[in-house]
């Protein structure tokens, strides 16, 4: 066992997700550390995750852990450049933090002077656990994006634990992010898993964005105990939408889809999903569903729901169904 002075310590490999991890930790600490440093202790941690994604080699178990140094969101952002692409396999990323699902202070986020960049993070890799981490694709001073992602999963077989992917406004006030195109989270992989996450965001109005997450061409994507925020004055706007080659099922366990409702120009969505999954289907498993006008922006046969539904219409009655439906 190696022990470290602010208690972190490895002892036949590094903690990930309840399991250890044979390979080499990685620490990252954006105020005080350095990239000339090791990044192999904390008192030696690299500035970025480049550095660290650059150090850590694909399938040997490698951790990076990312430390919050404070509360603040100004001395706990890994600064973007450009676009972050976590692609090597089995390389996994854990924020040290509080653990909270909103906010976490282990932060991604751009340069406010830098406009071009669309896709913020994309995790290509796979077979990687990432936890505990925030992911903020805002505040550039004037975004020229046309289509700006905070997350992009293109790998396959990642888990995905308590994290926030939110695509947010720009610093200068008129929000350039927001175009029709911008998402918190579009996956295109395969059999990723999604815990206790929260996508999307409630605090800065979407007027032209269409939807907060994308899914497309992947098959057996799960979401279990996630929340899907939005806060739009678009009502032809969904939370969630589901491409026609999506194959097999895109599956929702436990989640709940909010819209922001009573403040300020807010408008209910269209609806939860707008699905054309010709290949598969959406099952919702026990969902609950606040502000937003219907489950489907149009019914069909693709999105099945099961369980106690908690349906929050406009005069807050609430329906429950204890069988499988169609939307």
């Amino acid at each position: 066992m190696t022990a470290f002075k602010d208690g972190l310590f490895q002892y036949g490999g590094m903690p990930v997700g309840g399991f250890f991890s044979p390979g080499t930790a990685y620490f990252v600490r954006p105020t005080t550390g350095s990239d000339g440093y090791s990044g192999k202790r904390p008192d030696r941690a690299f500035a970025t995750l480049a550095a660290a994604l650059d150090a850590a080699t694909a399938d040997k178990g490698d951790v990076v852990y990312f430390i919050a140094e404070s509360n603040t969101a100004a001395s706990t952002t890994d600064f973007q450049s450009a676009a972050l692409d976590w692609n090597k396999d089995g390389v996994h990323l854990i924020g040290i933090n509080a653990g909270n699902a909103i906010g976490q202070r282990s932060r991604i986020a751009p340069l406010a002077s830098v406009a071009t960049i669309e896709d913020l993070f994309t995790v290509s890799a796979d077979g990687c656990y990432i936890a505990n981490l925030l992911v903020y694709h805002g505040d550039v001073t004037v975004s020229t994006a046309t289509s700006p992602r905070a997350v992009v999963v293109s790998g396959q077989r990642n888990h995905i634990v308590n994290c926030q992917f939110s695509r947010g406004g720009d610093s200068a006030g008129a929000d350039s992010l927001d175009t029709a195109g911008a998402r918190s989270l579009h996956v295109s992989g395969a059999e990723n898993l999604f815990e206790n996450c929260y996508i999307g965001l409630d605090t800065l109005i979407r007027a032209t964005q269409t939807t907060e997450a994308s899914l497309a061409t992947g098959a057996r994507n799960i979401f279990r105990k996630t929340m899907f925020a939005t806060y739009t004055s678009n009502t032809s706007m969904t939370l969630v939408d589901v491409a026609a080659d999506v194959d097999r099922f895109a599956s929702f366990e436990d989640c709940t889809f909010y819209a922001a409702a009573n403040i300020t120009d807010a408008a209910a969505p269209l609806g939860v999903f707008n699905a054309v999954a010709n290949n598969g289907l959406v099952l919702l498993n026990n969902p609950f569903v606040v502000g937003c006008a219907d489950i489907a922006a149009a019914d069909n046969n693709y999105i099945k729901v099961l369980g106690n539904l908690g349906y929050a219409v406009a005069a807050g009655n609430l329906v429950g169904l204890a069988q499988s439906v169609d939307a």
